[in-house]
């Protein structure tokens, strides 16, 4: 999964590998949610193609309600759904695995 790593540069404090089942509770975190939650994202510029850029850093990263996208410098890209219940948040890859952030 390549997000992850793209992400942990991003999310200072991602904790990989700590995923738990709460999901009965989770909702789809919005857009606000997840900048508020994520360190950093006010450094982020948004460029012409859609995603926003930090300074020196060429991937580009998507955030909306509910997801969390990666563009690499190859163009390609990967996202996360990003759930919470208001206090913890977690992401979930397509494959279906879960990471508490």
């Amino acid at each position: 999964m390549r997000i992850l790593p793209a992400l942990a540069g991003f999310l200072a404090i991602l904790a990989p590998g700590m995923a738990f089942a709460e999901t009965g509770k989770m909702r789809t975190a919005s857009e606000a949610e997840i900048r508020e939650h994520l360190p950093g994202t006010s450094e982020l510029k948004e460029s012409s193609n859609g995603y926003e850029y930090r300074q020196g850093n060429r991937n580009g990263y998507k955030i909306t309600n509910g997801q969390v996208c990666v563009r690499f410098p190859n163009k390609s890209t990967d996202c996360v759904s990003v759930k919470t219940d208001g206090e913890k948040f977690q992401m979930i890859d397509k494959k279906g695995g879960r990471t508490k952030f």
